[in-house]
C-alpha cells in the first residue's frame, strides 16, 4: 500500500465514523424527546397534599377522637387521665390497622422510625406519660402534661391523615 491509498483509507473511515456519530447523536436526541413522557413527576422539597379519604372507619375514628377532645377539656384530673388513656388505645388500634407486629404497644412503635413518621418521638413521649398513668399508683397528671399528650397523639392522626390539620 502506498501512502496515498493509506491517506485515502483515512478520509474515508474518517468521513463513515463521522456520519455514524451525527446519525446516533440525532437518534440519541430523538429518543430523549419520546422518552419525555415516560419520565416519572417528581417533585422537589414539597409535599403533595393528599386529599383525605372518608369512609365509615374514619369517621368512626373521628367520632371517637373528638369525643377524645371532648372529654380532655374538663377541668378533671380523673377525666384527663381517661382521655390520655383512651388517646393511646385509638393509635395503638390504628397501629395494628396499619399492620404492624408485637404484643405491646411499645412494641410495635419500634418498629417505626422517625422516617416513617415524624411525629413517633411525640407519640413515645404521651405513650410514656401514659404508662406513668396506667402502672404508677397516685401518679396524678397534670392539665398541661395531658393537653401535650392529647396535641402529641393528634399530630400523629393528623400525619396518617385521619384526622384534619
Amino acid at each position: 500500500m502506498d501512502q496515498q491509498t493509506i491517506v485515502y483509507l483515512y478520509e474515508l473511515f474518517k468521513t463513515i465514523f463521522t456520519a455514524a456519530n451525527v446519525f446516533l447523536l440525532v437518534f440519541f436526541v430523538f429518543l430523549v424527546i419520546k422518552s419525555v413522557k415516560y419520565r416519572p413527576n417528581f417533585k422537589i422539597a414539597e409535599e403533595e397534599k393528599k386529599e383525605i379519604v372518608y369512609t365509615l372507619g374514619n369517621v368512626v375514628i373521628r367520632e371517637r377522637w373528638q369525643s377524645i377532645v371532648n372529654r380532655s377539656r374538663i377541668n378533671s384530673p380523673e377525666a384527663m387521665k381517661l382521655a390520655v388513656i383512651d388517646a393511646d388505645n385509638l393509635v395503638d388500634e390504628l397501629l395494628k390497622r396499619m399492620g404492624l407486629e408485637g404484643e405491646h404497644m411499645a412494641d410495635r412503635l419500634e418498629n417505626l422510625t422517625t422516617e416513617d413518621f415524624r411525629s413517633l418521638d411525640r407519640i413515645w413521649d404521651a405513650h410514656r406519660l401514659r404508662n406513668r398513668l396506667v402502672h404508677e399508683s397516685g401518679f396524678v397528671v397534670s392539665r398541661e402534661e395531658a393537653w401535650k399528650a392529647i396535641e402529641d397523639y393528634a399530630s400523629f392522626l393528623k400525619e396518617i391523615r385521619v384526622i384534619e390539620e
